[in-house]
């Protein structure tokens, strides 16, 4: 099949739940199942990127869609390890390699989504004011932050979900593939806040400039901004 279709069919397949397509690559975990959730990965968090960076000019939107699909590749990488051990260690018999099939096939599922979501995040940057008095510039600012983490989230949380029977159909109990599957999701979302963190920014702090990272990419943490991004709105 031409390989510019085959991306497009399967994509339609996990909008669609194809519990067949599921499966089949996390059971097989052929080259080319690799090879397509890594091209859907790229486009779909890379169209959702750049609407996110948009806000502060088409060079930040480029930024941002090149960073947003490294962070879950980054995140994927940092916990396939840990995520492997969490398996075996609660009992469920699911260790490295499988751990890494279903995490792969999950991020593809929330880049699929995200993708689905960029119009929305499109048309909210349009409509996002980027100047104003000081306090309002940060309310703003704080609110773009909390939303697409909202939405990134939600994306992460539905796509994960889409694989917690295959988890507990594989795993040696199912309560133990239960555990497992909540302990890799709570993993993900905390290493991937981090790692966004540290790659840093997606779009511009009033007051900063555009540039690809921060100077001091491990001055402080993802917690701490959501935490100052709600005070600056409240």
């Amino acid at each position: 099949m031409n390989w510019t279709v085959q991306p497009i069919q399967n994509a339609i397949a996990l909008c669609r739940g194809d519990r067949g397509l599921l499966a089949d690559w996390i059971d097989a975990a052929r080259k080319g199942s690799i090879r397509c959730c890594l091209l859907l990965i790229t486009l779909g968090c890379a169209a959702y990127g750049f609407t996110v960076g948009l806000r502060n000019g088409w060079e930040m939107g480029a930024y941002v869609a090149i960073k947003l699909p490294l962070i879950l590749l980054i995140t994927l990488l940092l916990n396939g390890l840990l995520n492997g051990l969490l398996g075996l260690v609660l009992g469920s018999g699911i260790g490295v390699q499988k751990s890494l099939q279903f995490l792969l096939v999950g991020v593809a599922i929330m880049a699929v989504i995200l993708g689905a979501l960029s119009p929305i995040s499109f048309f909210a940057t349009l409509n996002t004011p980027s100047s104003g008095d000081g306090s309002g510039r940060y309310a703003w600012h704080g609110a773009s932050l909390l939303m697409h983490t909202l939405l990134i989230a939600f994306a992460g949380i539905v796509a994960h979900a889409r694989l917690l029977q295959y988890i507990r159909d594989f795993a040696d109990s199912s309560r133990a593939g239960t555990f497992a599957f909540f302990a890799w999701l709570a993993g993900n979302l905390f290493v991937g806040a981090q790692v966004s963190w540290n790659l840093r920014p997606f779009f511009v702090s009033p007051g900063l400039k555009v540039e690809f990272l921060r100077p001091d990419p491990f001055n402080g943490n993802f917690y701490e901004a959501v935490w100052v991004a709600i005070k600056n709105i409240t």
